[in-house]
């Protein structure tokens, strides 16, 4: 029996160093599979990304990966991280593995870590800087911490203010719901004909039967019910999210007085809906009336968004990718995540803390835009 167990022991170390998977390694693979499987039949960006000169980079990525894997030296951990990244730092900064090892040994590969350099924790504000500016701070988009109606709140105290100029701040923003910036937006956009940019969304069953589960929570949902009927009529592997003849594209925007200059402060923490604002006012605002400020560019995440969570079948590891895509991404243009970078790069240290106060940056900014009106 002894020789037995023996021989058994000796044929499994030999099969290990003769390079043969274990089940471990296996499993590890099949999860790797899938998750490439998945993000190549679902991911909106990834036709675009190879088709627009990265696919035998990605190939190459790719194929190292599944044979480091292979042969067991790298984990399932660390070979998620490693192809998620590929695509949240060179791409999408939407894309994304939910594990420590992905936020804390790849993450800081690519973005500041602010909470280190000083006291980091922007509170949502809406005060009086001094008697020509005011300030709106939003470090969330999530609806909760501050919620719409906060926000609302926070423009009709500008308005009533009796101030001239307007500091909106979204370091910290990371996103949430574009649904935030109703009351904001008209504030800032002073160019005519202006009409929303058409988001393309990527048709897969894996996708749809995402917003047939959102259906089912909200049936009176109109939208939701016409955008499935459409997908589910047409061939087409992408599908516009609006339509051309959306009526609600054609009514005027309400008009404002204020402010006579405006500021959008960022970091690179500021991402996904909190850059669709800095983004508006990119496309739609005068720059000699509006602003961004910042020391660094945005995080990236702005061509992509509605993301779908999908897990890895025995590892259990929960990764992201986004079903919806903006037009420019389809035409191979802004592929990349270096974010959007401010009009005006502040020369100041960072601040000493960020919280719920009026920071040196806004005090600064305020009498910049003092001196231009």
């Amino acid at each position: 029996m002894k020789h037995l167990i023996t021989l058994l022991f000796i044929v499994i170390t030999c099969q290990s160093l003769l390079g043969y998977p274990t089940d471990s390694v296996k499993i590890n693979v099949a999860d790797f599979d899938f998750l490439v499987s998945t993000t190549e039949e679902n991911y909106v960006a990834y036709p675009h990304i190879i088709n627009n000169g990265f696919n035998k980079e990605y190939k190459r990525m790719k194929s190292a990966i599944r044979s480091n894997l292979k042969k067991g030296k790298i984990g399932i951990e660390q070979a998620a991280c490693e192809y998620a990244f590929w695509f949240f730092y060179k791409f999408d900064g939407h894309y994304h593995v939910d594990i420590p090892m992905f936020w804390d040994v790849y993450f800081p590969k690519s973005h500041i870590r602010y909470r280190e350099l000083f006291e980091y924790a922007p509170k949502a504000v809406s005060c009086m800087v001094d008697t020509n500016t005011w300030l709106i701070r939003v470090p969330s988009c999530e609806g909760k911490d501050p919620t719409f109606e906060w926000v609302a709140k926070a423009v009709e105290q500008y308005l009533n203010s009796g101030c001239d100029n307007l500091i909106i701040d979204v370091r910290g923003n990371t996103g949430g719901s574009d649904e935030i910036w109703m009351p904001v937006v008209p504030l800032l956009v002073d160019k005519e004909n202006v009409s929303p940019d058409t988001i393309w969304f990527r048709n897969t069953k894996t996708n749809l039967d995402f917003f047939k589960r959102q259906q089912t929570n909200h049936p009176d949902n109109e939208w939701l019910t016409s955008f499935i009927t459409k997908c589910e009529t047409t061939s087409d592997e992408f599908v516009p999210t609006n339509d051309e003849d959306d009526e609600d594209d054609d009514k005027e925007m309400p008009h404002f007085e204020l402010p006579h200059r405006a500021a959008i402060i960022v970091d690179k923490s500021t991402g996904s809906s909190a850059e669709t604002l800095v983004t508006v006012v990119k496309r739609y605002c005068n720059p000699e009336r509006t602003k961004i400020y910042g020391k660094d560019n945005t995080w990236g995440a702005n061509e992509t968004g509605n993301q779908l969570g999908a897990m890895l079948p025995n590892s259990k590891i929960w990764f992201y990718y986004p079903t919806c895509g903006n037009l420019s991404y389809f035409q191979g243009k802004n592929l990349g995540t270096a974010g959007i970078a401010p009009d005006i790069r502040i020369a100041l240290p960072y601040p000493t803390k960020l919280t719920d106060n009026i920071d040196e940056w806004v005090i600064w900014i305020a009498s910049e835009m003092k001196k231009s009106s």
